[in-house]
């Protein structure tokens, strides 16, 4: 058993229309591992950049370089005179090092500042401005980054937030709500899911872990979303002893690394003193949510968001759209993985606000 939290990852649409407002140059750097991230920077065409936003990535692998992503996004950032910073995380594309789906957040938040150290290094045009964009598991990292520039970043857009804890518990209730179950068996799995972790987490036995979590393990939607079938094995047997082996050892490297599990809210604390940590800046931020968002519980991410980012807070949330601000049927997770999900639309007027946003802010060109 491993904790775990899984986000849907959130990346843009490519347009494939010929963008003339940008021009693009590799952009690379050596993260505070050492390792060489491989990236892009696109420039205004027209003139020198007003600010810098830099694209936080979310969950999963990336391909930003070789697959030219968001196209769309940089056209129409560079197109009021901001420049558009982002990389392949490590491991993908060439950027070296070995990928880790579940890379800690602080790790990538390091990423950043080794990328805004070189953008003020270098008198990059727009550097004195620089911001953060990013989607989900986003909504972690720019914090952390935010906390320990200070002054080097000077505005946040938030795309589909977090708030303090994992999200997965919302997920699986939403996924078993879509496929219709009652409320009391959606409660029967989740409240197995948590108790499970509470077990997991403190450092309770492995028979012990399987018995408190079987609801939730041989649950078929919860078996459909995490890829994987969950099997009691006879105790004794080459398998069961396996499973009872590999327990250990990820519960050893989740208690040895600091992670907290609350209780009372019966979910795993990702970023600790978050709401504190809000509280304490001091920027501009545009925050953007889907309705229908059912991978991130966005109402509770609203509501800490307004506490704590005070007067200069901009929330924006539109109706009908997904956890990727696309208009999908239910919001669900499993309806984002079919194949005729990337054709599905995003919401209209998205970029717009964005931009719109940050001009109102004075980091883009004023006519």
């Amino acid at each position: 058993m491993k904790l775990f939290f899984t986000l849907l990852l959130f990346s843009l649409s490519v347009d494939s229309k010929n963008f003339s407002h940008f021009v693009t140059e590799e952009f690379s750097f050596n993260s505070e591992k050492n390792e060489k991230l491989n990236g892009i920077i696109s420039r205004p065409s027209g003139g020198k950049a007003q600010s810098i936003i830099i694209i936080t990535h979310s969950y999963g692998p990336t391909d930003v370089v070789a697959g030219n992503q968001f196209k769309k996004f940089r056209s129409e950032f560079t197109s009021r005179g901001i420049s558009v910073v982002v990389w392949d995380k490590p491991g993908c594309g060439e950027s070296e090092g070995e990928f880790n789906i579940n890379q800690p957040v602080e790790s990538s938040a390091d990423e950043i500042s080794a990328a805004i150290k070189v953008l003020r290094e270098t008198n990059e045009p727009g550097s004195d401005q620089i911001g953060l964009y990013g989607g989900s598991r986003a909504g972690w990292i720019a914090p952390l980054v935010i906390n320990q520039e200070g002054s080097n970043i000077k505005f946040w857009i938030s795309i589909s937030g977090t708030d303090p804890y994992e999200n997965w518990d919302y997920l699986i209730r939403s996924s078993l709500e879509i496929a219709g179950y009652s409320s009391s068996e959606v409660d029967t799995v989740v409240k197995s899911l948590a108790n499970g972790n509470w077990l997991f987490s403190s450092g309770a036995t492995y028979d012990d872990y399987l018995k408190a979590s079987k609801a939730y393990r041989q649950d078929k939607i919860v078996q459909k979303i995490s890829g994987k079938t969950y099997i009691d094995h006879e105790a004794g047997s080459k398998e069961y002893e396996d499973d009872k082996k590999l327990y250990y050892e990820n519960q050893k490297k989740w208690v040895s690394s600091g992670s907290v599990f609350d209780k009372e809210v019966g979910l795993t604390v990702v970023i600790k003193d978050f709401e504190s940590m809000l509280d304490s800046f001091s920027i501009p931020v545009l925050a953007i949510f889907g309705d229908k968002d059912k991978n991130v519980d966005w109402r509770k991410t609203k509501a800490l968001y307004e506490r704590t980012l005070g007067s200069d807070l901009t929330v924006k949330v539109f109706e009908n759209a997904d956890h990727a601000l696309r208009l999908s049927k239910t919001g669900g997770f499993l309806e984002s993985q079919q194949k005729e999900y990337r054709k599905y639309p995003q919401v209209e007027g998205f970029y717009e606000v964005m931009v719109d946003w940050a001009c109102s802010k004075e980091f883009c060109y004023m006519p």
